[in-house]
């Protein structure tokens, strides 16, 4: 009994030492920094329509953007046919919540012939990569309808797919925003 035992804490502190060596899958002390935090728009931005966000990324507006960076979103609630403003001004960040955003690519990896279904090799080219995302409902006394901030680090592959840094966030709003900590 005692060496099943002694095998079980061994297997654990394996276990722990190796999830130490793993990188960082989100700042816990970013997320409550940010909660109570301001985001400050210094422009009037408008969404299209038919669309419920605007996108920032490297210090540009748009709306798309590049899964290979971090980037800012501003999203609103409905998709309207006329444009939407939302109007420059001072947000208060009311909670700070994590989101995780998949996407799917054509499988990689080589095949093998195999009698039925093919053998596919695991290799880094899943087909599912993902991106962690700091989203932040805001609240603005002058503004009724205020916007979500919706920002997240690069698409990678699941291993590698981590939040995005205050800096990289800063980076993406460029000089249309800026965010201040709690």
């Amino acid at each position: 009994m005692s060496r099943h035992v002694l095998v079980a804490i061994l297997a654990l502190l394996s276990l722990a030492g190796c999830q130490s060596g793993l990188p960082g899958r989100s700042d816990e002390a970013l997320f409550s920094a940010l909660s109570g935090g301001t985001f400050t728009l210094h422009h009037d931005v408008v969404i299209v329509p038919g669309r419920t966000t605007i996108t920032f990324q490297d210090g540009m507006t748009s709306y798309g953007a590049s899964e290979y960076e971090p980037r800012c979103e501003l999203e609103v609630r409905d998709i309207l046919d006329t444009p939407q403003t939302i109007p420059a001004g001072s947000y208060r960040i009311v909670k700070v919540t994590g989101m995780t955003r998949y996407v799917s690519y054509p499988p990689g990896g080589t095949l093998l012939a195999a009698a039925g279904n093919p053998v596919r090799l695991a290799d880094d080219s899943s087909d599912l990569w993902y991106m962690h995302t700091y989203r932040m409902p805001l609240v603005s006394e002058r503004h009724k309808d205020a916007p979500e901030l919706v920002c997240g680090g690069a698409y990678n592959y699941p291993f590698y797919a981590r939040y995005p840094t205050l800096q990289e966030m800063r980076e993406a709003l460029g000089d249309h925003a800026t965010l201040a900590l709690h």
